[in-house]
């Protein structure tokens, strides 16, 4: 896959510090977490 495409995404308060916590816990960086939500959700909708 050539990944030449940006996507973008804004969280709200609330939902960055979910995430951020979420992230720690897993012991994964927080742009991976959110990477991985984008990619679920584009596989997702195009099923």
């Amino acid at each position: 896959m050539n990944a030449k495409s940006e996507v973008t995404v804004t969280l709200s308060d609330e939902l960055y510090k979910q995430l951020n916590a979420e992230a720690t816990a897993l012991g994964v960086a927080l742009e991976w977490l959110v990477a991985s939500l984008v990619v679920d959700t584009f596989e997702t909708e195009c099923a």
